[in-house]
């Protein structure tokens, strides 16, 4: 092998084979992608973009329009208040978002705390920084979940800067309650944190769970960064437009490093943006796609739920099923392997998520209705397999 970095070679591409790459016999309930089409007026919004001549750079934090489209977003939907022309930076991907954000709080040799599981991502990028990714457990009191902040108070140090939520999470499907984000507030306020606040999975989240953006809780707003984007909620995956904000300092920074990283988000996609957060035909899509998603997960809970070695507590946000398959006996990755080689189904297995994910796999359900009967049954008659002489 040719020489490389080291941080090259320790990034592994398996996961985005995992989901993105799987043949094409394999019914994949693996992809973390919308099960739906980017709405047509927002696909006839980017055409008109090229031909109005949107093809050339744009400002370092995007155009001025879709910031300010993002301010009213959340001010009407996160009750928060923040300054376009200061506050608000458009990026490409609520991924580079995140990255952004932690290259600005973190120097070399800090610490950040992400959630055990937690999207892969996070870990990857704490160490693109330098950062030494430190997991907080997560722990469940019947179907609620919160972070086991006693274990986690164990784990900070000096070093330790900031804690990254994601909330709907990935890959468990949890949302936490206010009175989690409290305590988690509390906890970062006692230990002078920052938080990162990716909040992608908003828009999916089931009755009678409700979104809370940390910023709006007493206190936080001056030490939150959120982060969001148009790929979950708005279907606008390929496009890959994402925003952060928070104090303006910071973003200030946030800005001088989009410019020297990649200039600007597509000008194309930012435009089709604007109309994704303007238009009144997206609220109508968006509680339908939710209706969709609600369904699903009506699917996987009545396939699933009794199904002898397998447990899952009930998606309260995205469109993902965290399962305990601790009882078939096999490891994550042998699961996952044997299931794809056996019955065609696509899932990710549970430790690229953490150490706690070990003994369990991520679905996800928003494939279509059937599609999804048709991979459960798989993987229903898999478990029933492997399950049966125990």
């Amino acid at each position: 092998m040719r020489e490389m970095s080291t941080r090259a070679r320790e990034i592994a591409l398996e996961p985005f084979k995992l989901a993105l790459d799987l043949p094409k016999d394999v019914i994949s309930l693996s992809v973390g992608e919308p099960g739906f089409e980017t709405p047509e007026f927002v696909r006839e919004a980017a055409k008109k973009a090229i031909d109005d001549l949107y093809t050339h750079y744009t400002p370092v934090t995007g155009y001025a329009d879709l910031r300010k489209a993002i301010a009213d977003k959340l001010r009407r939907d996160n009750s928060l208040t923040y300054d376009p022309e200061k506050e608000i930076v458009v990026t490409p991907g609520s991924a580079i978002g995140v990255y952004q954000a932690m290259l600005t709080l973190l120097d070399p040799g800090d610490q950040i705390l992400i959630t055990d599981p937690a999207w892969f991502h996070y870990d990857v990028l704490a160490n693109l920084c330098g950062a030494e990714p430190v997991r907080s457990p997560v722990k469940f009191e019947g179907d609620i979940p919160s972070l086991d902040l006693e274990a986690t108070e164990r784990l900070v140090t000096k070093k330790t800067k900031a804690i990254i939520l994601n909330n709907p999470m990935n890959p468990m499907g949890t949302s936490f309650s206010r009175d989690v984000l409290e305590e988690v507030g509390e906890f970062a306020e006692r230990h002078n944190l920052w938080i990162i606040s990716d909040e992608v999975y908003e828009k999916i989240v089931y009755p009678p769970n409700k979104h809370i953006s940390p910023a709006t809780l007493l206190g936080l707003k001056e030490r939150t960064l959120t982060s969001n984007g148009m790929s979950k909620g708005y279907v606008l995956p390929g496009f890959r437009i994402g925003y952060l904000a928070g104090p303006s300092d910071i973003l200030e920074r946030v800005g001088a490093l989009m410019g020297y990283m990649l200039v600007c988000a597509s000008s194309i996609s930012q435009r089709a943006a604007l109309v994704a957060l303007t238009d009144p035909r997206m609220e109508p899509f968006i509680k339908e796609t939710l209706v969709q998603y609600t369904k699903r997960r009506k699917i996987v809970l009545d396939m699933l739920t009794g199904v002898r070695g397998i447990s899952m507590h009930p998606p309260q946000g995205t469109f993902y099923a965290w399962i305990d398959i601790k009882g078939t006996g096999m490891p994550s990755m042998k699961f996952t392997k044997k299931l794809a080689e056996e019955q065609k189904v696509g899932v990710m297995p549970g430790p690229l998520f953490g150490k706690q994910g070990e003994g369990h796999i991520r679905i996800s359900f928003a494939a279509p209705e059937d599609k999804l009967k048709v991979g459960l049954e798989r993987f229903r008659d898999f478990i029933r397999d492997h399950t049966s002489n125990m």
